[in-house]
């Protein structure tokens, strides 16, 4: 069996995540082992800000409420550190 076979898939939280974490990534707010460490990239990060906001317009109306939570969550952390590291 394959490590892909492993992978979870189809769930909406659990992609919210994996989006968000690009964002994280882009603030140097998260690591890779084995990766160099990521410097600060705020454009990439705001277009992932936008990437999830587009989402939850497309997605308004359509997702149950913890799902939007933690969409608008993933949302207003990232929003919040691009102004802390805008600074």
């Amino acid at each position: 069996m394959s490590d892909s076979a492993n992978i979870p898939g189809g769930d909406f939280r659990l992609f919210l995540q994996k989006i968000a974490m690009q964002g994280f990534y882009a603030l140097g707010l998260i690591e890779i082992p084995g990766a160099p460490a990521p410097e600060t990239n705020l454009p990439m990060a705001r277009a992932v800000i936008d990437d999830l906001m587009m989402l939850r317009e497309k997605c308004a109306g359509n997702i149950e409420e913890g799902e939007r939570l933690t969409l608008d969550k993933y949302i207003s952390d990232l929003q919040f550190q691009v102004i802390e590291r805008s600074k």
